[in-house]
């Protein structure tokens, strides 16, 4: 009998708990979309941003999982715009689709005052939608037309999908958010997540965590509301602001579909052994390669000279589709044949190259820089998408990307360097950090000469790329020589014709152009007032931010850059009146900077040249950057003056 009664008194006080509960959060409602209010388009400017271009003033994601094992993402925003001219990128929408996903509907609406009268347009054709494919993605844009300072706009769209691991929600923005909420409703039985948020730590507002019976399944039911969020603070040399941002990131632990089942892993130990069981990644590894190599390479003594001529041969003959993956998609026999493969295919390939001739090499894996930091204390597959091939030799480790044509040994692409990373051993996953400790270097030279009588200044122009800075160039230019060509005609102050790029044999990847600029000197009387450094002094290498620093300095490789002018002066002037010399570095001797001015018969030569002795900084460090690159940008704004010889 005191068992029934304290059984009573139990579930009377949960009742009581439940009541409390939905009486608590039964004030704030989830997925009730705003009606139009006209208040909203007659306002002036946000009133947590006085200043800000754009706000969202509501945002809605939702994920629900379907009885079929598909999933619904449900999107809708309403962005004002106050100033057209700074919010560009709120005036086009974007909605990236993965292979698996559907566009199952969408739908935008533009509001405007005119005359003093709502006018409204809509747009629901899927013919409207521009497609664009980038990294394995379709991306729909549209460039939302008719937008005026003032102007709402609404969208909504659905996605179908059975990709049940991206359920990620960026909860940050650059301009302020009025109202915004993640809705994710999963079944119980079939599903666990568990909530892995990363950047900044944001605290709902509002919150439900609960359950509910739908057609006899216990579904979990998670909801989040955010109001009034400022605008996040975007800094210069960052290696990835969204690592920063605020961000709702449920990991998958444990999934039950109809064909398979997934449970997440206990250690990395644990995620080696499954690779190594799984067709795609330990199957491919134990492909057979031994007649591949010609015996020219396989007759090397030396095991480094080895290793380097078969990565050669890899990026030589076979190429990467620009695909990220850790599981190769094609068999052996087939990469053989199309000569092209995932990141994946091409790494694990190189490594069944260098294990052929007795070269320990295993698979590295990593998460590139644009898909996020590597949380290693929480193993996931599902956080990794790239393989990179790690070789010992002697005791020394090499790291190896065939992605990558002009990268070598410990010289890779800015996107592998991502600080942490997996190490794949057969059954043994060991997680380590890593950094970039090569130095990369550009050197741009110009040989120019006055035509002073046209006002027109002329000559040559050779950029020279080592390093990681190299790789870069080169990747650009593989992608679209066209586009990079343009880059110098587009980013520099001058008329830049005849651009040819190429990768030199030392891996240097250098290119060459003429110039000529009418705005490039002035003329006062008989006297010539030039900057030496002519169209070089480019504006957006600065270190000029006002608030704070919040993070620390990435440049991903220490660096050293040169520039060096020799201006031909004609022989009917003299020179006035030189720039002065500079020199400076901090105590450590990390930052240093020289500004140095030469004089040879006719000819002025500058030289102005910054080290920066490693690959990233702390927060603290930015004062003594800010300092160095003002002396920086006062020694490259100095001028030369010339005067006419009365003789």
């Amino acid at each position: 009998m005191i068992k029934n009664t304290m059984a009573a008194r139990y579930k009377s006080l949960i009742a009581i708990c439940i009541l409390t509960f939905n009486l608590f959060f039964g004030q704030h409602k989830f997925l009730s979309q705003p009606v139009f209010n006209e208040d909203d388009l007659r306002k002036t400017n946000s009133q947590i941003e006085k200043n800000a271009p754009a706000e969202i003033l509501y945002n809605s994601v939702r994920y629900s999982f379907l009885s079929d094992n598909t999933i619904e993402k449900e999107y809708y925003s309403k962005i004002k715009i106050y100033d057209k001219k700074n919010a560009e990128q709120w005036l086009n929408i974007e909605i990236p689709l993965f292979f698996e996903d559907r566009l199952d509907k969408y739908d935008v609406k533009i509001y405007n005052l005119a005359n003093n009268k709502v006018e409204k347009i809509s747009i629901d054709k899927k013919e409207q939608l521009k497609e664009n494919f980038t990294k394995g993605l379709k991306i729909y844009k549209l460039a939302v037309p008719n937008i005026l300072d003032g102007s709402i706009i609404e969208y909504s769209y659905k996605v179908v999908t059975s990709n049940a691991a991206n359920l990620n929600y960026f909860l940050e923005y650059d301009i302020p958010v009025v109202y915004q909420e993640y809705n994710l409703e999963y079944p119980d039985e079939r599903l666990i997540y568990h909530f892995n948020n990363t950047g900044n730590i944001i605290t709902p507002k509002y919150t439900v965590s609960s359950t509910e019976d739908r057609l006899g399944a216990l579904y979990n039911i998670f909801r989040f509301g955010y109001e009034n969020m400022k605008p996040f603070q975007k800094e210069k040399y960052v290696k990835d602001i969204d690592r920063y941002r605020g961000k709702i990131r449920p990991e998958l632990k444990k999934y039950k579909g109809n064909y398979f089942i997934y449970s997440d892993v206990k250690d990395w130990n644990e995620v080696a052994l499954r690779l190594d069981y799984n067709d795609d990644f330990g199957g491919f590894l134990k492909g057979d390669v031994s007649d591949i190599l010609p015996d020219k390479i396989k007759g090397s003594s030396n095991s480094v000279e080895k290793a380097n001529k078969i990565f050669s041969f890899v990026k030589e003959n076979y190429k990467w589709n620009r695909k990220d993956a850790i599981l190769t998609s094609q068999s052996l026999r087939q990469l053989l044949k199309t000569k092209s493969g995932n990141s994946a295919e091409i790494n694990l390939f190189l490594i069944m190259l260098l294990r052929s001739v007795g070269i320990e090499a295993n698979p590295l894996l990593i998460s590139t820089v644009d898909n996020g930091i590597l949380n290693i204390v929480s193993p996931s597959l599902g956080n990794l998408n790239i393989v990179l091939a790690s070789v010992k030799i002697n005791g020394q480790v090499y790291f190896y990307d065939a992605t990558s044509f002009s990268s070598k040994a410990n010289i890779l692409p800015q996107r592998d360097w991502n600080d942490f990373g997996i190490l794949i051993e057969k059954n043994k996953g060991t997680s380590f950090s890593y950094s970039n400790s090569d130095l990369s270097k550009k050197e741009q030279v110009i040989k120019a000469s006055l035509d002073v009588e046209n006002s027109l200044v002329k000559g040559n122009f050779v950029q020279t790329d080592n390093g990681m800075y190299a790789i870069e160039s080169y990747d650009e230019f593989d992608i679209n020589k066209d586009k990079y060509k343009q880059s110098f005609t587009t980013g520099y102050n001058a008329d830049i014709k005849e651009v040819e790029s190429k990768l030199l044999e030392n891996g240097d990847f250098e290119s060459r152009m003429q110039f000529s600029g009418s705005s490039l000197m002035d003329i006062v009387g008989s006297k010539v007032i030039i900057n030496p450094v002519l169209f070089l002094n480019k504006k957006n290498e600065s270190f000029d931010q006002i608030d704070e620093r919040k993070y620390q300095i990435d440049f991903i490789s220490a660096f050293e850059k040169e520039k060096k002018i020799e201006l031909e002066i004609p022989q009917n002037y003299k020179i006035s009146s030189l720039p002065k010399e500079k020199k400076i570095s901090t105590d450590d001797k990390e930052i240093s900077y020289e500004y140095k001015v030469e004089t040879s018969g006719n000819k002025v030569i500058v030289t102005s040249k910054v080290n920066i002795a490693s690959q990233n900084y702390p927060k603290e460090y930015y004062p003594f950057f800010k300092q160095i690159w003002k002396v920086i940008s006062d020694s490259e704004n100095q001028v030369i003056t010339l005067e006419k010889n009365n003789n």
